[in-house]
């Protein structure tokens, strides 16, 4: 990847537990002509929804239960 630092700021929004996954989608990216920093910033976004709904279901169902 020729210029990495837009990649290297998105990556510094990623979790450390999810950096690896991160790499993974960039190369993808990568491989396939696309933005890897675009790339890493919709999969932390796709992760941080994901995890705010499984937050709120889990909160609704313990008032709810």
């Amino acid at each position: 990847m020729s210029d990495s630092s837009p990649l290297l700021m998105e990556l510094r929004f990623v979790n450390l537990v999810d950096r690896d996954d991160a790499i993974q989608e960039a190369w993808i990216a990568h491989l396939e002509g696309r933005n890897p920093a675009r790339a890493v910033a919709t999969f932390a976004q796709r992760l941080r929804r994901e995890r705010q709904r499984t937050f709120t279901t889990h909160h609704v169902t313990e008032l709810t239960g």
